[in-house]
């Protein structure tokens, strides 16, 4: 619905600053590998493929990336003369269903380690001991290292945007905890309304991380084949 003039240039704000901080992300971007391409395991190594570690880290890792939601649409309401988000549970929903990914440096399924445990099978030339991957381009051969750059300056654009971006104060201070330094600026943005808009800004920003991780989760996905049972 149509909306008054000042919440719509405030909304024009949120993409604004959304639109910058992904531009100045994604100067990381340097590499591109157009074509097929298809993977290859070798492990010689006296163990399964996984480690149990690591097949719990590869089964949670796909089945959460399936179910990542994409935030698409900011919608409004009306009530008796006032305007308020229409899909605010949508927007809670995302960006809880982001925080072990981008916020918790402790979960295995967190993308530091999800890139860590890539970039190791991807450069290990040791099959003996560890899992070795290696990347094969339909028409150029091998480009194991190639693949690699590609994750990595991924990798740098996730963190540049979460660099640039408030997931702390969202996650400790409302969302999972309620950690009394945030209290006084959640206190104000919330009686104000002015969290509305941190909470669009982020959910658009947290979307973007689903297609930045998409290489790490076809990976992945070759080594792990969860599928959901049917009823």
């Amino acid at each position: 619905m149509d909306a008054p003039v000042e919440i719509k240039e405030k909304f024009d704000r949120v993409t604004q600053d959304v639109d910058e901080i992904l531009r100045i992300a994604h100067q990381h971007f340097k590499t591109d590998i157009d074509g097929q391409i298809s993977f290859s395991f070798t492990i010689s190594a006296p163990r399964d493929v996984l480690t149990d570690f690591e097949r719990a880290q590869s089964v949670n890792f796909v089945t959460r990336f399936d179910s990542l939601p994409v935030f698409q649409e900011i919608k409004i309401r009306e009530e008796n003369g006032k305007y308020f988000l229409n899909n605010l549970d949508e927007i809670r929903h995302v960006l809880n269903e982001y925080r072990s990914i981008i916020q918790n440096k402790k979960d295995s399924i967190h993308f530091q380690q999800i890139h860590k445990f890539c970039r190791e099978k991807l450069l290990n030339n040791d099959h003996a001991k560890d899992l070795s991957i290696t990347v094969n381009h339909a028409t150029r051969g091998d480009v194991t290292h190639e693949f690699a750059q590609v994750l990595d300056e991924h990798y740098k654009v996730i963190k540049s945007i979460i660099k640039h971006c408030e997931f702390g104060y969202i996650y400790n201070g409302i969302l999972q905890h309620s950690d009394h330094r945030h209290t006084k600026r959640f206190w104000e943005e919330y009686v104000s309304g002015e969290i509305n808009y941190v909470f669009a800004k982020h959910a658009l920003l947290a979307s973007n991380i689903k297609i930045l991780l998409s290489w790490h989760y076809k990976l992945y996905s070759v080594l792990t084949f969860p599928r959901l049972g049917g009823l």
